[in-house]
């Protein structure tokens, strides 16, 4: 597994006040160090996920960075107080990317059945959710929907993409390599066929070229009422770090065990984005396979995100494109929202606590999975004077 990312931080301890590879016992009062939005996004569009040049890689990153032996302890502060944070070097973390990385490892164990895929023509997704679209006049779904996708196709379409991307021979060899076992499996009807019990997804009656164009999410979860066997076994089995019932292996990752939702494990082609969002748990984010780049805001930035109120369909979600800066001029409190970015490579865990925003681009074909661990209540005030209220303000 690649532990070196080409992008490099752009300040240094002296611009920032911290080293943040080697950052203090305690989280100083001002940290993490954020920008302004328009510094960040100026400085790297969204949109440019295939030849960054090398002199312009540097990013504007404010998070620590803890080696998961030797730091373990000063990084188990900053998640006490409520502090994101990139935690790597976890011996379990490291085998499962390794392994998950192997060119055939999931092709074997997953089993070729259709799963849950957001699709888009665009390579931007926006949350939605469908239950509240009569509680908004006019409504207009986002351009994504969803289908079912197996992980044999997702993982041809991924690699078709990084092939264009990278005028890769080898990866345009290893697409038709997939695309012909493909096609043969369906033809000798050897793909198991689910059936939807969600009236949420669509039909898939796209034709070989217009898949070919789309951008495609696909989703594995895994929860633990249901892992004695199955997809759901094999994701827990895999991931013993997010697994409650294996305290040694868990415990840095679970702040509230008893609040788990389940692994969810989201697999993610170059040049998706997902806009930016805030949830209201704490979410311990492992990137196993690619490199992707969160931009994170503080909770009280919220007045400044422009979001869709709380009844909307994409509530908690910011109502316009962050990649297009005529879009900016819309709503000038953005422009001063302060954030600050890091990019995840395999390895990584991303420690986000409750409300905190972010922003992903998925910088190459990878895989992402996480886990919920309960709701923190540091930022409760805010999240209610934004509109968005917690369970026990409700309560």
């Amino acid at each position: 597994v690649n532990n070196h990312s080409s992008y490099r931080p752009k300040f240094d301890e002296l611009e920032l006040g911290y080293d943040i590879y080697n950052c203090p016992p305690t989280p100083p009062h001002y940290y993490p160090k954020a920008w302004t939005a328009t510094e960040v996004l100026t400085n790297w569009n969204p949109n440019d996920v295939t030849a960054v040049p090398l002199a312009d890689r540097y990013i504007y990153q404010g998070l620590c960075v803890f080696d998961y032996q030797t730091q373990y302890g000063i990084a188990k502060t900053y998640r006490d107080a409520e502090k994101p944070f990139i935690i790597r070097n976890d011996p379990n973390v490291m085998a499962a990317s390794t392994r998950w990385n192997e060119p055939n490892y999931l092709l074997k164990k997953l089993p070729d059945e259709k799963v849950y895929t957001e699709r888009s023509p665009v390579n931007h997704f926006m949350f939605y959710n469908a239950k509240h679209r009569k509680d908004v006049e006019h409504w207009t779904q986002p351009r994504n929907d969803v289908i079912e996708m197996t992980y044999r196709e997702w993982l041809e379409r991924a690699w078709e993409r990084e092939a264009l991307a990278l005028s890769s021979p080898e990866i345009s060899a290893r697409v038709k390599e997939l695309r012909k076992e493909r096609i043969n499996k369906e033809k000798y009807g050897e793909m198991n066929e689910s059936i939807p019990d969600d009236d949420e997804i669509e039909e898939d009656n796209d034709t070989e070229k217009e898949k070919r164009l789309k951008w495609y999410y696909l989703r594995v979860n895994g929860w633990l009422d249901d892992a004695n066997d199955g997809t759901d076994k094999f994701v827990f089995d895999e991931l013993p770090f997010f697994d409650p019932r294996k305290e040694e292996d868990s415990d840095f990752y679970f702040v509230d065990p008893k609040a788990q939702r389940g692994i969810n494990c989201r697999f993610g082609m170059r040049g998706i984005i997902a806009e930016n969002h805030f949830d209201l748990s704490r979410n311990m984010i492992a990137l196993l396979g690619g490199e992707r780049r969160y931009i994170i805001g503080h909770p009280s930035q919220c007045k400044k995100m422009a979001l869709y109120p709380h009844e909307h369909p994409s509530g908690r979600h910011s109502s316009f494109d962050w990649s297009n800066a005529a879009e900016w001029d819309l709503h000038p409190e953005f422009k001063e929202a302060l954030v600050s970015e890091v990019v995840m490579h395999a390895g990584d865990v991303l420690y986000l606590p409750t409300a905190w925003f972010h922003y992903i681009v998925n910088l190459s074909k990878n895989i992402q999975c996480n886990i919920r661990s309960g709701i923190g209540n540091e930022h409760e005030s805010i999240v209610n004077e934004c509109g968005f209220y917690t369970k026990s303000h409700k309560q």
